[in-house]
């Protein structure tokens, strides 16, 4: 490969890492961070399971303390309530609130659906060669960076 093509994938990688940003303007002291978390919450408890905070470590693939200082803020600001097991109080469940519902529904699924308009031109089989090629680049470039 050409090395003006390496810069040109590390280039639009680093533009695309910006996306987040595009998001609508959240609440003030909510981060993205915690809309994902948010967003975990939501899709797990939804069909009714119990959600814990080493669950929501394990999918987004953070530690288990940063996980819990923001599960902390969210529920000291009213999005997140914190329940404990009645049979082992070291068992603390995870939920939302109404609060932390409708932030789910404004700043995930209703953001997702806008986009899905307007990303419609590029349609799902070209998301899903999109997405691959890129999980492909990630995957070279860190067997690359593990043989140095």
């Amino acid at each position: 490969m050409k090395i003006e093509s390496v810069k040109l994938l590390i280039d639009v990688c680093a533009e695309a890492s910006h996306l987040p940003q595009l998001m609508p303007k959240l609440p003030k002291g909510i981060t993205p961070r915690m809309v994902r978390v948010i967003e975990q919450i939501a899709l797990k408890t939804r069909d009714g399971r119990r959600m814990q905070v080493s669950d929501i470590s394990e999918m987004l693939d953070v530690t288990r303390p940063g996980i819990t200082a923001v599960v902390r803020e969210l529920h000291a600001k009213g999005y997140v309530e914190k329940t404990k097991d009645l049979k082992d109080s070291r068992v603390v469940y995870v939920s939302l609130t109404p609060a932390g519902l409708a932030l789910y529904q404004r700043y995930v699924e209703d953001y997702h659906r806008q986009l899905a308009e307007a990303l419609a031109e590029i349609g799902d089989e070209g998301a899903e060669r999109l997405a691959g090629q890129i999980r492909r680049l990630m995957a070279l470039v860190q067997a690359s960076a593990a043989e140095k």
